[in-house]
C-alpha cells in the first residue's frame, strides 16, 4: 500500500477520536446541567401552626434533586438579605439570621419519609411560633446555572382563655349564665349545652382587640329543674376545644319581697351587682394537652383554681428561683404618694389625696425586657393593722404617660391584679373579671416569664395560685404598684434576690441610666419617714410619667 494512502487513513482516525471527544465533554456537560434544572413546590393552601409550637412549611425540589450542594434561603418578602435561615456551603449560616430568629430555626421533613436535602428536601421548620411570625415565607434555591422560588403563607392560630362563666337567679327557677373568654385566632365557635341538648344563647357577640385575637361573650338562661349544670365550649377546629361549666344547683334562692315590681327590680339589680357567683373552670381540651396560649395586649386567663387548690411548694420554689430586688422609683410617682427612703414602702399621702381619674401608681427602678424571668413579692398587711383592701400590683409598660383618666387597660401598657373594697379582685380587663379573694392575701407573689407571656398572681402564705394571665409584652416592662387610697396599711416590697440563680443569664435595664440600686435599708412606714420622704418626692413629682 502506498504511504500516502496509510497517512490519509491515520489522519481521518486522529480526527473521529477527537470528535468522539468532544462529543462525550459536551454530553457530560449538557447532563450536568440538565441536573440543576428544577422547581420549588409549595402547598397551594396556607399552613398553619399553634402559637407557642413549631411550624412546618414545605419546600421540596421538582424533580427531586439532591440540595447538598445547593444554596436553601428562606427569607420574609423583601429582606432577602436578613433570612429567616440560610444554607449554603453545606452548613446552616448564622452570622446573617435575623436575630428574632436565631435558635428557632432549622431545616425539617415535610413528612416521615423524607430524606431531607438529599431527597430535595428544602422545608423549614420554625419552633416557638409567635404572632409576629404571621405571613409569606419565600423559599430560595439556587445553583451554579439558576434559582427558583416559592412561596408559603403561615397562619398562627391561638387558643384563648378557658371560659370564664357565672351565674345569677334571676327567679325561682330561672338562671342568667354568663360565659366570656378572651384572645382566639380565628374567631371561635360558641355553644351552650345543658348536656342533653344544644342551648340557644340569648346573646352572642365577638369583638377584636390587639394582633386580631377575638373575645367572645355570650349568655343563657336556663333552669336548675330541667339540667343541673351548663357548658359553655369554644371550638376552633376538630380537637382544639375549650369547656366551662358552672353547677345550677347550689345557686343562692331569690329572697321573697311583696313590696311589688319596684322591690324586685332593685333586688334583682344588687344581685347583679353584688352576687357574681364565680363555680369555676372545667378545662378541657381534646388532643394535644399542651395549654400554651401566649396572647396579645389583651389579657386574658390562662387557668383558675379553686380556693381549695394549693400550688405545691416545689412550683413556689422554682419561681422563687428568679428573685429579684425590686426598688420603687420615686421619679415615677405622683405627689399623691409618699415613699420611703428605703424605696421599699409606699401608700397614699393624706396631705396630697389623689383626684378622681388620677392614677396614684409608682413604677420599680428595674425593667424587664425579652430573656427574662422575674419573681418579687409585696407584703399587703400589717400588724394590728390589717390586710390592705386596696391597692394595685402587676407591670406597667415603660411607654406610659399619665393622661388624666386614660384608662389602666391592657392596650395602653397596664397589666395588674388590683383589690377593691367592696368587689374583692379583679383583673383589669373589659369586661372586669372578678376573683374569688377570701380571704384577701397577706403576701402576693408575682412572676413574670417576658417571652412566653407569662405572669402569675400568688397567694404566698396559703400557696395558692390566685390566677396566671397571658400577654404579649412588647419593649421594657416595670414592676407596677398602687397602694390605694384610705389604707391604714401601707404597701411593702420584700426582697426575695438571695433566691435568684444564675444571674448571667438575664438582662435588667434601668429607667435612668446606669444608676446602681439603693443599698438595702430599714423598711419603714413612709408616715415614720414622712419628712423626708415627702421633700424628696415633691422635688421629683415634676418628673413623672
Amino acid at each position: 500500500m502506498p504511504p500516502c494512502v496509510i497517512e490519509k487513513d491515520s489522519s481521518r482516525a486522529l480526527y473521529t477520536v477527537m470528535w468522539l471527544c468532544i462529543l462525550a465533554a459536551w454530553c457530560v456537560s449538557l447532563s450536568t446541567a440538565t441536573s440543576d434544572i428544577f422547581t420549588c413546590s409549595v402547598p397551594e393552601d396556607p399552613v398553619s401552626a399553634r402559637l407557642g409550637h413549631v411550624a412546618t412549611m414545605p419546600c421540596w425540589l421538582t424533580p427531586s434533586t439532591n440540595a447538598e450542594g445547593l444554596e436553601v434561603r428562606w427569607y420574609r418578602p423583601k429582606d432577602f438579605d436578613n433570612p429567616v435561615l440560610l444554607y449554603s456551603e453545606r452548613k446552616i449560616q448564622e452570622a446573617s439570621q435575623q436575630s428574632q430568629y436565631v435558635g428557632r430555626t432549622s431545616l425539617g421533613l415535610r413528612e416521615i419519609t423524607s430524606v431531607g436535602l438529599k431527597g430535595g428536601d428544602v422545608t423549614l421548620s420554625l419552633v416557638n411560633v409567635t404572632l409576629r411570625d404571621q405571613g409569606e415565607y419565600v423559599c430560595y434555591v439556587s445553583s451554579n446555572q439558576d434559582y427558583e422560588t416559592a412561596s408559603v403563607f403561615l397562619n398562627v392560630t391561638v387558643m384563648g382563655s378557658p371560659p370564664l362563666l357565672s351565674a345569677v337567679r334571676t327567679d325561682a327557677d330561672s338562671v342568667n349564665v354568663s360565659c366570656v373568654s378572651h384572645g382566639w385566632k380565628p374567631r371561635p365557635r360558641l355553644q351552650w349545652s345543658d348536656g342533653r341538648q344544644t342551648l340557644k344563647p340569648e346573646k352572642l357577640e365577638y369583638s377584636s382587640g390587639a394582633h386580631g385575637l377575638v373575645s367572645a361573650h355570650s349568655w343563657v338562661l336556663s333552669s336548675p329543674s330541667s339540667a343541673p349544670w351548663v357548658s359553655c365550649s369554644l371550638v376552633l377546629s376538630e380537637g382544639e376545644e375549650l369547656e366551662g361549666r358552672v353547677d345550677l344547683r347550689n345557686l343562692g334562692s331569690v329572697p321573697e319581697t311583696s313590696s311589688g315590681l319596684q322591690t324586685a327590680v332593685i333586688i334583682l339589680s344588687l344581685l347583679l351587682l353584688l352576687s357574681v357567683v364565680f363555680v369555676g373552670v372545667l378545662y378541657k381540651k381534646r388532643g394535644n394537652k399542651s395549654t400554651h396560649v401566649p396572647i396579645g395586649d389583651i389579657v386574658d386567663i390562662e387557668t383558675m383554681r379553686q380556693a381549695e387548690d394549693f400550688v405545691d411548694i416545689e412550683t413556689i420554689e422554682t419561681m422563687r428561683l428568679a428573685g429579684v430586688d425590686v426598688t420603687l422609683d420615686p421619679k415615677t410617682a405622683p405627689p399623691y404618694l409618699t415613699v420611703s427612703s428605703s424605696g421599699k414602702v409606699v401608700r397614699d399621702s393624706k396631705d396630697n389625696v389623689c383626684p378622681p381619674g388620677e392614677h396614684a401608681y409608682i413604677l420599680g427602678t428595674h425593667g424587664f425586657t425579652s430573656g427574662r424571668r422575674a419573681y418579687w413579692e409585696v407584703r399587703l398587711d400589717k400588724e394590728q393593722v390589717g390586710v390592705k383592701e386596696s391597692w394595685w400590683v402587676g407591670l406597667a409598660s415603660g411607654s406610659v404617660k399619665r393622661q388624666g383618666d386614660i384608662p389602666a387597660t391592657p392596650s395602653n401598657g397596664f397589666w395588674f391584679l388590683s383589690s377593691d373594697k367592696e368587689k374583692g379582685l379583679r383583673l383589669n380587663m373589659t369586661p372586669n373579671i372578678l376573683l374569688p379573694a377570701n380571704p384577701r392575701p397577706q403576701t402576693l407573689g408575682v412572676y413574670l416569664d417576658y417571652d412566653q407571656g407569662v405572669l402569675s398572681f400568688i397567694n404566698v402564705k396559703d400557696n395558692k395560685l390566685i390566677v396566671t394571665v397571658r400577654a404579649m409584652f412588647t419593649g421594657e416592662v416595670f414592676p407596677l404598684f398602687n397602694p390605694g387610697k384610705g389604707d391604714i396599711a401601707p404597701m411593702t416590697i420584700l426582697d426575695v434576690s438571695h433566691y435568684q440563680t444564675e444571674p448571667g443569664k438575664v438582662s435588667v435595664s434601668e429607667r435612668e441610666g446606669n444608676v446602681a440600686p439603693p443599698a438595702e435599708e430599714a423598711e419603714t412606714d413612709p408616715l415614720l419617714d414622712s419628712n423626708q420622704s415627702h421633700n424628696h418626692q415633691t422635688s421629683e413629682s415634676k418628673e413623672s410619667l
